[in-house]
């Protein structure tokens, strides 16, 4: 995923003194937005830019203390999914040539990597190009080297696209690695509440499901209990950044700005008869009352408080 800049060129020239250095220096320019955009994402701790996104979260019941997800507001979910399983086992049988080899899953691809007498050799094979779990097979089978790649169970026509990412690299050595997949799609409630807790302990757990404050990111959910065996893949973000987020971009930037155009090794210094002191840069640095008004309906605490 990548995010633009909270704002273009053309929002941050309409202030003077960013027109005069856009003409001056474009480049510059450029670099302090994307730098200021960065900074407000941070401290908001939210992306704004409207993106997709996949995030993992361990099951259990979220209904007085709702799931977050981690951007809002949200435009759509295009699938909640649980029951994590194995669809492709990939190994390296050549232990002899090869004194490491590893398997990792990104978010666009297959790596394969082995060192062969201290030689990496690195292959990434494309979901875009391998879409479904036989071809990405076929195309691991096809490098040689001692890569072998076995569909497990019945999951040949799925999408390789949703094998879920890696930690790391994992041994593909001594029985290699299984890559899972979530196979079991749970659908939003269509009544509230879903059920009665006080009834049928068995029968209320085996009530899975869903619903959304598509404004907050806050899901209220049954999912089956586990670690990380919930996937939710979602929309969220702003089409258009909102106007005071925007404004705070802008004087970010002229605040960046203007803080390069200060000599921070000179604390004292004499004008003819005359003297100033610049002011004591030794505190933490922290957004100017301006910034800060603006963005403070944006910022998202709850990250804040259980990160």
């Amino acid at each position: 995923m990548s995010l633009s800049d909270l704002i273009t060129i053309s929002r941050a020239t309409q202030n003077a003194a960013l027109s005069a250095l856009n003409a001056s220096n474009p480049t510059y320019l450029a670099s302090l937005i994307t730098a200021a955009s960065d900074a407000i994402r941070r401290v908001c701790n939210r992306d704004f830019t409207q993106s997709s996104y996949t995030e993992y979260y361990s099951g259990g019941i979220y209904i007085r203390e709702p799931l977050r997800l981690r951007q809002f507001p949200v435009l759509e979910i295009t699938r909640v999914a649980s029951n994590p399983r194995s669809a492709l086992r990939v190994q390296n049988t050549d232990s002899v040539t090869n004194q490491r080899a590893t398997v990792e899953t990104t978010t666009s691809s297959l790596r394969l990597f082995r060192v062969a007498a201290a030689t990496p050799v690195a292959n990434d094979l494309p979901f875009s190009t391998y879409p479904t779990i036989t071809s990405l097979a076929s195309a691991v089978n096809a490098l040689g080297a001692g890569w072998s790649a076995t569909i497990v169970d019945n999951f040949a026509n799925w999408p390789s696209a949703d094998l879920k990412p890696l930690q790391g690299a994992a041994t593909a050595l001594f029985g290699g690695r299984d890559l899972e997949l979530y196979t079991e799609d749970l659908q939003p409630f269509l009544t509230w509440p879903p059920g009665d807790p006080f009834g049928d302990e068995a029968g209320y757990q085996a009530l899975t499901g869903w619903r959304l404050d598509d404004e907050t990111g806050e899901l209220f959910a049954r999912f089956p209990r586990g670690q990380l065996n919930v996937r939710i893949d979602y929309t969220a973000g702003f089409a258009t950044i909102p106007q005071p987020v925007q404004e705070a971009c802008v004087q970010l930037v002229q605040d960046l700005y203007n803080a390069g155009l200060v000599n921070n090794t000179l604390k004292k210094a004499t004008l003819g008869t005359g003297s100033f002191e610049l002011k004591d840069e030794k505190k933490t640095v922290s957004l100017s009352g301006k910034v800060s008004l603006l963005l403070a309906p944006y910022v998202d605490h709850s990250k804040m408080i259980f990160r």
